[in-house]
Formats: structure tokens, sequence, C-alpha cells
């Protein structure tokens, strides 16, 4: 008997507490629609344009936190509440009866919210975009070539804008296309567009409003007035885009299973091949940042100019003896005449080797190609070589792999050991071991294959193409790495590799540059990947990527 009569005053407390709960909604939705009818029509206005710009809930907290200032000078009275704001905005009712209609609907969770996006995101993509600007010019301040305030002065504001403006373009038009598709594929508001199956499937495919969308919505990169960086842009997208298309379609069964030595550690090799071959060939297509990466660890085989040789004497820069390996094996590797001993019985170098010539003249008697006379002059030995440049450049990528791994420390809080430091030297030491391994023994594999080919192959057997073997094997030092830094890598070395190539096709006239042309990669890239995350997003397997389209385009 008391359990009834407790339930029964429970039941009756709680339904006190709804009707108040009623009263307390129908007052404030009362006091809207008093607020509307009044006499405040230009106050609506304002209060609907705003709804464009701040949501309910900012606009809420906003006026919370400056509710002390507006006290203070009598201004919050004046103000709308969070209350008749909300009823503004909520105005407008749903309008999706056409595609038209659909895009420009009014409703505070369509093109309000849209417009509401695109102001964050030209605001976050301005702030980055500015801080890079300024990182990018600190070298020359560390160097006290500047001071802090001529920095700043020198940044482009203006390139940070247009940036900005370009990707926050890109978000409102995609949202908005998004909306326009889905109501005009809508399989339920229309009839079928054709008879036939596949074609219903393809058009009514829920891939198919944002893959669209995505697209036509590409173009806005071209707002951004450095060509650099939406070259940048486009690759990057592109290789991700490549990624996880690869992906969803292994996921989904499309692609049959590979055999076991198929994987992600294929891309960095491959990649290497094309670099290497650019690098040695055709450096002027070459990536200058990658090329003095290169040249700069690998000065046992691009020798600078030896300590007892004065300014006034000649002798080639690191790039002019790269170069000259291009035109040695255009040239079936010639062999090498000492002039120690053969004194003025040497023939004469062509005009196009006369820079390496200082280098001949004290190179070791015993070479017999002059390819190695010219990458190792005072060393006979290929092995030793070989072997020298890995305990050289060895103890350099050491000291370049803990910096790297000292700077992720700081700014990955995620993949910072527990435990101390005694964790952070345990996890830490291999994981800069194996990145100073890959570094050196690729870069050496890559170099000593120039000489070791010479001994293997025959002159005439494919005597510029082999230069691609030497990247794909010097490459295979990526199988030290983890396989999630094999990817990486790879990742960063597609990027490279996908740039040099085309830029290599079209100085050798296969195709011709487009003007403008990574809008349509960039377009095509982003209605991949805008497609793949609409519809599977645990494809995407980067977090960073994943918060970026959350963030800047509300997916």
């Amino acid at each position: 008997m008391s359990y009834v009569v407790s339930s029964y005053c429970l039941l009756t407390i709680l339904v006190e507490k709804k009707f108040q709960l009623f009263q307390m909604t129908e007052i404030n939705n009362l006091e809207s629609e008093e607020f509307i009818t009044q006499d405040n029509e230009k106050k609506t206005r304002l209060l609907f344009l705003l709804s464009f710009a701040i949501s309910n809930e900012k606009y809420a907290s906003t006026l919370k936190l400056l509710a002390p200032v507006l006290k203070k000078f009598q201004v919050l009275a004046k103000l709308p509440t969070p209350a008749e704001f909300n009823s503004v905005s909520n105005l407008k009712p749903h309008n999706h009866h056409t595609s038209l209609s659909a895009t420009f609907c009014l409703h505070k969770d369509c093109l309000p919210q849209t417009t509401r996006k695109g102001l964050s995101t030209f605001v976050q993509v301005y702030g980055i975009a500015s801080i890079i600007e300024i990182l990018i010019r600190f070298p020359r301040l560390f160097r006290k070539q500047v001071s802090l305030n001529q920095i700043i002065k020198s940044v482009s504001f203006y390139s940070s804008t247009r940036c900005a403006l370009s990707i926050a373009s890109y978000a409102i038009i995609y949202k908005s296309l998004v909306r326009f598709f889905t109501r005009l594929f809508d399989p339920l508001l229309r009839p079928p567009p054709s008879s036939s199956l596949i074609v219903n499937d393809v058009v009514c495919s829920p891939l198919v409003p944002p893959f669209l969308a995505g697209l036509l919505a590409g173009p806005t990169i071209l707002i951004d007035n450095v060509q650099s960086r939406r070259i940048l842009i486009a690759i990057f997208m592109l290789s991700k885009s490549l990624q996880y298309t690869y992906h969803a379609l292994r996921q989904n069964g499309i692609i049959p299973k590979m055999p076991w030595w198929w994987g992600s550690w294929l891309i960095f090799p491959i990649s290497s091949a094309q670099l290497i071959y650019t690098y040695l060939l055709h450096p002027d297509i070459f990536p200058r940042s990658y090329d003095k990466f290169i040249t700069s660890r690998s000065t046992t085989y691009v020798n600078p100019r030896p300590s007892d040789f004065s300014d006034a004497m000649p002798w080639p820069t690191g790039r002019e003896i790269v170069d000259r390996i291009a035109i040695l094996s255009s040239l079936y590797y010639p062999e090498f005449y000492s002039s120690k001993l053969h004194g003025r019985d040497v023939p004469p170098l062509p005009d196009n080797l006369k820079p390496i010539q200082p280098v001949l003249e004290i190179a070791h008697p015993s070479h017999s190609k002059m390819l190695c006379a010219m990458l190792h002059h005072e060393e006979p030995s290929c092995l030793v070589t070989y072997t020298k440049f890995i305990a050289k450049e060895g103890i350099d990528a050491l000291k370049f792999m803990g910096i790297v791994y000292t700077i992720s420390l700081i700014l990955s809080e995620r993949s910072r050991p527990n435990g101390g430091i005694a964790n952070i030297l345990i996890q830490g030491v291999p994981e800069i071991f194996k990145g100073a391994t890959f570094i050196t023994m690729a870069i050496a594999t890559s170099w000593a294959l120039c000489c070791g080919f010479q001994k293997i192959l025959p002159n005439k057997f494919m005597p510029i193409s082999r230069f691609y073997l030497n990247g794909f094997i010097g490459g295979l030092w990526v199988l030290v790495e983890k396989p999630n830094r094999r990817l990486d890598i790879g990742m960063y070395s597609l990027r490279l590799s996908i740039e040099s190539f085309w830029k290599l096709l079209v100085k050798k006239g296969k195709v011709r540059n487009i003007r403008n042309g990574e809008a349509i990669y960039y377009s095509l890239a982003m209605g991949l990947i805008m497609a793949i995350h609409k519809n599977q997003p645990k494809i995407i397997s980067s977090p960073y990527v994943r918060f970026v389209l959350s963030r800047l385009f509300g997916e």
C-alpha cells in the first residue's frame, strides 16, 4: 500500500513539474511571438541576418560572457534576449520542394548554418595561414638578418586572406551543392531517371551528391593567388584521395585480395625510383628542398673543395658534379685515364665535362671508370667508399632524427609515452636508430649502385634508365621502419614524385602543361574524399584529416 502511495506522489510531482515547464515554454513563445508581431520588423530582419553569422548557442554564450560589460554601459537591456534571437532564427521552415529551393533554404540548419560555417572557416584558415607566413621567415630572424618587426611587416596578409577565402568559399559552395544534389537525386521524391537498374543504382547512390558537390566546388582553389601553395594543397589532397579510395575499394571487396608481398611499403621504393632518376638526370624539375637534403648528406660522393685548395683554384660545386652523371651515362660510362700515369696521352675532355677536370686531375690512378674517379677520387675502392659514407653520414642522420623525434614529442601529446624519461628513452632510441638507418642506407645504396651497376651491367645496357633501379633498391630500406611510418614516408615521397613526374612529361613533350591545371585534380581529389568521408568516415585513417574535414566543412 505504501508503495502505491509513494508512486502516486512521485507521479503527481512529475506532472506538476511538466506543467510548469510547459507554462514557461508557452510564456517564452508568447513573448517571442509578441516581439515578432510588434513594430519590430527592422529589428527582426537584423536578427535574422545575424543568424547567418552566429548560432543561437553562441549568441547566448556571448551575451552571457559580455553581460557585466554591457550592464555597465546600460546596453544589455536594449539587446534582444536569447529567446527572441532563437524565435527569429526559427522563423523560416524547411523548403526542399525543389532542388533550387533546397539549395537556398532559409531554415536555420540550411543556408544560415552554411554561411556560419564559411565565416568560421575563413577566420580559422586566415589565422593559421598568417602564423605560417610568419614562421617561414623565422630562420632569417635567428640568423639576425632581420628584426621581428621587419618580419611582421613583410608578411603578406593579403595572401593569407586569399587563401582563407578560397577554403571558406569551398565550404559554402560544397554544403549548398550537397543539399541541391541530395534533393535532385532523392529516389523517394522523383521517378527513376532510367529503365536501367545499373544507371538508377549509380544516380541514386549516396556517394553521388557529396562527390559532385566536392568536384564542382573545387575550382575555388584558384581564389588563392599563390600558385606554389595551390599545387602543394592539390597534390596533398590527390595523394590522400588515392590512398582512401584504394582502402574503400579493398574494404568493399571491389579490389581482390592481393599477394602477401603487396603492401604500403612499396609506395616509397616506387616513388624513390622516380625521384632519384629526376635528381640525377633532370635537376631543374626536382624539388629544391629534397635536392639540398640529399646533396648535403652526400659529401662522401659529392666531394667538397679540398682544404689545401685555394679559392682561386677552380672546383666544381656539388650540383655540377651530380649533373655530370647524366652526361657520363649518355656517353656509355667512358674509361678513366689518369694524367699521373699517361701524361699528355690522356684524351681531352669534352666541353660539357670541363667543370670536373680539377677532380679528375687529382683522382687516384687506380680508377678505371670516369664516373668512379669523379664520385670518389681519393679512394679507388667503391666498397670502401660505401662504408665510409655509412660511417660519416650515419652520425649526422642520428643527430637529425634525434631533433625530429624531440620536436614530435613536444608537438604530439598523444604519441608521448607515459612513465617518465625511462619510457621515452626505451621507445625513442629504437625509433631514432631506425630513422637514421633508413636515411643513411637509402641514400648510400642509391649512390653505391651508380658504381656497382658499371661492374654488373654492360655499359650500353640501360645506360640511363638503370637509375630507376638505384632509387627502387635504395628505397627498400624503408622496411626497417614501422608499418605506419612506411606509409607516412611513402605518401610524402609520392607527393613529390607525382609533381616531378608531371614536370618530366611536360619537359619531354609527352603532355601539355595546363594553365591552372591543379584545380582539375584538386577538384577530383576533393570529390572522392568528400564522398568517402560522408558515407564511410572510418576509412579515412588519419585523425588529423578527419578533424580538418569536420572542423572546416562540418562533415
